[in-house]
């Protein structure tokens, strides 16, 4: 056995498939974080052809002055966090509120269940999951 097919197999052989698939999520959620974060900011609402009454609460949001910037800063940077693998359980926390509330509005404003948001809801639990041993602290009671 030479070292090279000796390097070779020990190299591929501590990835699993699981890794790749959360590899695969991560970045896919990491690219629908970073690409809805311009929108309100680059992209106009009045451009996105949402019905008046859903546009009317969103548009009450970015008048708050401070809701919908802390909403789409923490999309952004949780979002970067995710591409770079850097924190990834504390972007994970910073994200779970934000992803259940886009959830909740495709439910309850756009009357649909199987939407970009449940797509972002189930990547966030597979990565809750596979990071399970950086949370069970949180969950332990003294």
């Amino acid at each position: 056995m030479n070292k090279l097919s000796f390097q070779k197999r020990s190299i591929f052989k501590k990835y699993t498939l699981l890794n790749g698939f959360e590899f695969c999520a991560r970045l896919w959620l990491a690219y629908i974080l970073i690409s809805n974060s311009g929108v309100g900011i680059i992209t106009k609402l009045e451009d996105l052809g949402m019905p008046e009454h859903i546009y009317s609460i969103i548009k009450g949001m970015w008048d708050t002055g401070f809701m919908m910037h802390l909403v789409k800063g923490i999309e952004l940077v949780a979002g970067l966090m995710l591409a770079f693998n850097i924190f990834v359980p504390l972007a994970l926390v910073m994200l779970v509120p934000v992803v259940v509330n886009i959830y909740g509005i495709h439910i309850f404003l756009f009357g649909s269940f199987l939407t970009q948001g449940l797509a972002m809801l189930l990547i966030c639990g597979v990565l809750i999951y596979n990071k399970r041993n950086s949370f069970t602290p949180l969950l332990k009671m003294k």
